[in-house]
């Protein structure tokens, strides 16, 4: 533990020193010479009034997400495709270059997992990072106190800032600054449930309905022993409830949220899972699998891909996950699985909550001041509404502006909006990714293993990460 905790923990002198860090706020696309309409690109998007960037500029963008679109009508294809396709960034990339002939935007797809920091980490300390990187702000926060980040205030109008939800607004702020274009809301939560499954079982009308459908623990429990059958009689079950998976551990814990726990106190200062509410929802959880037995077996060490997997191949009637309200893709054609979405259950007395980051692209400080400018300047333009649009539209991400949810028509996307009224936050601290990508999971593979019971499981995770976020306040400090 100690060797990785160290890995995330560098001051704010170390890296201006290593990278020559210099402000540059002004310099590009003040607010006061963008136009206000909220719904049109070309208004929300003008060139700079003060800008030195000359020819050739380049801007070195890393990204993760592929989001493959059909070249000529712009829809979304399949992941394997590759006749006349082009991702979605590159599509912003070639229109960005129709307007800024000078400046060069270079797309670099990396792997979203723990060599993802350490590149990011590697490249900062060697004074050489890249220009802009996509990622959402509990990933940001980690350089926003070292001074790595260029803040974007000066360049947001009064309208994009009316036009976001209030919570993402203040979500996007440190200190007063602003240091995220901000393109999607992500919700680390949410049940896919297989209504035709739950049809065929009798309980239809158990199904969560109403504007945000809302439903509670007793409902979910009593549907998932429905739904759990031997369909072909040879006395083995071959349909669970639900599927539970440990390595993105936001799946799992939305449901100990249910029962009124919280992941941080107010001013994430501590971590404090292990409430007597925490340990209740993860009991609750384990016995889905040890004692109901109406979850997959071999919950601990079960990761995401096999639970997407065994969900759309119907061996479990539901599948806590993640989104937006969004069909999976790889149901297309299948029109006798009725996809259905509703909020993680609850508790009597409690609200439910799911964990909610604002997904968008940072900009760290260069040397060349003119580069950075000309970052800034792409990543407003990535962020423009006809690009949210799209992404919207062809891939079903929830936009940070809330004038594009008019265009939301499908009845599970419109649920999975109003998970804006129960966010929680992922963290933004330094801390965030390590007690995300490391000790979360490992703490629900003790308690599914039965290596610990989960008031034991959730005991050292605290203890674990509440040192990180001690080490990660000491680090603010040194700044």
């Amino acid at each position: 533990m100690e060797p990785f905790r160290r890995k995330y923990v560098f001051s704010r002198r170390d890296v201006l020193r290593a990278a020559g860090a210099v402000p540059v706020a002004g310099l590009l696309l003040p607010a006061h010479n963008a136009l206000a309409s909220p719904l049109a690109a070309s208004k929300r998007y003008s060139a700079p009034a003060v800008i030195k960037a000359q020819s050739n500029q380049e801007v070195t963008h890393w990204v993760y997400s592929s989001l493959p679109l059909d070249k000529t009508t712009l829809t979304r294809v399949p992941p394997d495709t590759t006749d006349n396709v082009i991702e979605y960034f590159q599509w912003s990339a070639d229109k960005f270059k129709e307007v800024e002939p000078n400046i060069d935007v270079k797309l670099e797809y990396m792997p979203h997992d723990e060599t993802w920091f350490a590149k990011i980490d590697t490249s900062l300390i060697a004074g050489i990072p890249p220009d802009v990187v996509q990622g959402p702000v509990s990933e940001a926060a980690k350089y926003v106190p070292l001074g790595a980040l260029a803040p974007i205030d000066d360049y947001l109008t009064p309208e994009t800032l009316a036009d976001l939800v209030p919570a993402v607004a203040s979500e996007l702020s440190f200190n007063g600054k602003s240091y995220i274009w901000p393109w999607r809301l992500s919700f680390g939560g949410g049940v896919a449930i297989n209504a035709t499954l739950w049809d065929q079982a009798g309980i239809s009308d158990m199904l969560p309905t109403g504007d945000t459908r809302r439903w509670n623990m007793d409902t979910a429990l009593e549907a998932f022993k429905a739904t759990t059958l031997d369909n072909d009689g040879d006395g083995k079950i071959d349909q669970y409830g639900t599927v539970l998976i440990t390595d993105i551990h936001y799946y799992a814990t939305q449901f100990l949220f249910g029962f009124g726990a919280w992941l941080f106190n107010e001013d994430e200062t501590a971590v404090i899972l292990n409430s007597p509410e925490g340990v209740a929802g993860l009991q609750w959880l384990v016995d889905l699998e040890q004692v109901h037995k109406v979850a997959v077996p071999g919950s601990a060490v079960r990761k995401a891909t096999e639970g997407d997997q065994i969900f759309n191949e119907r061996k479990a009637a539901s599948y806590p996950t993640q989104g937006a309200g969004v069909r999976p893709p790889a149901l297309d054609g299948m029109d006798d699985f009725n996809w259905y979405w509703a909020p993680p259950p609850n508790v009597e007395g409690q609200e439910p909550a799911v964990m909610t980051n604002i997904h968008g692209h940072y900009v760290f400080q260069q040397k060349d001041a003119d580069r950075t400018a000309a970052a800034q300047k792409w990543s407003q333009f990535l962020t423009r509404p006809e690009a949210l649009a799209l992404s919207l539209a062809q891939f079903g991400q929830p936009p940070a502006l809330q004038s594009l949810w008019g265009a939301v028509t499908d009845e599970n996307q419109k649920v999975g909006l109003r998970f804006t009224e129960i966010m929680t936050t992922f963290g933004r601290r330094a801390s965030a990714a390590p007690i995300t990508f490391t000790l979360a999971p490992r703490m629900l593979e003790a308690a599914f293993s039965g290596q610990k019971t989960p008031q034991q499981a959730l005991d050292d995770f605290t203890s674990e990460a509440n040192q990180l976020i001690e080490d990660a306040i000491k680090a603010e400090q040194q700044g």
